[in-house]
């Protein structure tokens, strides 16, 4: 019974985020083109700033000699996921409201309405993904083992941006000031990230503050694994998992708390 109720509100939940990406595109001239240009754009704008102007390059940690990879591939990496995470949390924040007909009328569950969001958020992450990759392939950065340990941080990364997520989509409703304060934090943590610079320009006493911050945990271990075909620390990538599984957990038990009064509040 459980089976037959999920499976067509996961479809419902897939049809709905094709149909919020058929929206967005649907007016433009690019159309589905800007998927790919928007990080290509930000690709190329910040390679130019920091690769060129300040002159900042990543040094392979792989080698005993010190082996400079350039600025782009490395940056791309933190790029994809910063821009992954600040469209998940922006538009989760005001979900439900946004939503309100969906809410208030429509008789399928609420959970649909978040997954839908999620899967729209994955493909834009997708996409970029693709592009990181290709452009380590062209670069001859990688590897078979790099690709089993970016798997292993994508499945890390995809279970926090579920908890995150739907902890979000909760609280949204009842919180007004939430939106406003996580677009200001998300302007602080994408420099308080290592993305435009590696981690080791941090003096070490402060770089184990820097793994407080769970953008750290999502971008260097997969920075690592694509750019230089190592894991990084596996000590990090399993707290961070864990982490993950907490938030999850805690999201799924405060969203099941306040599903039931959603619609009053919208």
């Amino acid at each position: 019974m459980k089976l037959k109720f999920f499976t067509p509100n996961f479809k419902l939940a897939i049809d709905l985020a094709l149909r919020d990406l058929e929206i967005k595109y649907k007016r433009s001239f690019l159309g589905w083109l800007w998927l790919l240009l928007t990080p290509l754009c930000l690709l190329g704008i910040y390679t130019i700033i920091f690769g060129k102007v300040f002159g900042i390059e990543w040094q392979s940690h792989v080698t005993n000699k010190s082996e400079s990879v350039g600025f782009s591939l490395p940056f791309f990496v933190g790029l994809a996921i910063y821009l992954m995470i600040s469209d998940l949390v922006n538009s989760s924040t005001s979900l439900f409201v946004s939503k309100r007909t969906y809410v208030v009328k429509s008789p399928f569950p609420l959970w649909v309405l978040w997954f839908a969001n999620l899967i729209r958020v994955g493909v834009h992450g997708a996409v970029a993904l693709l592009l990181v990759i290709g452009l380590a392939i062209i670069q001859q950065r990688f590897t078979l083992t790099g690709a089993v340990w970016m798997f292993i941080n994508i499945l890390n990364i995809a279970v926090f941006m579920a908890g995150l997520s739907l902890l979000l989509v909760s609280l949204g409703p009842f919180i007004g000031d939430i939106s406003e304060a996580i677009r200001l934090l998300l302007r602080v943590l994408f420099y308080a990230t290592p993305i435009t610079y590696p981690l080791s320009l941090i003096d070490e006493p402060f770089q184990e503050w820097m793994w407080l911050n769970p953008l750290t945990n999502m971008v260097v271990p997969l920075r690592s694994a694509i750019v230089f075909g190592v894991p990084g620390s596996i000590w990090k990538i399993a707290s961070f998992s864990l982490s993950s599984i907490v938030l999850f957990f805690l999201a799924y038990w405060v969203f099941s708390r306040v599903k039931g009064v959603v619609s009053d509040v919208v």
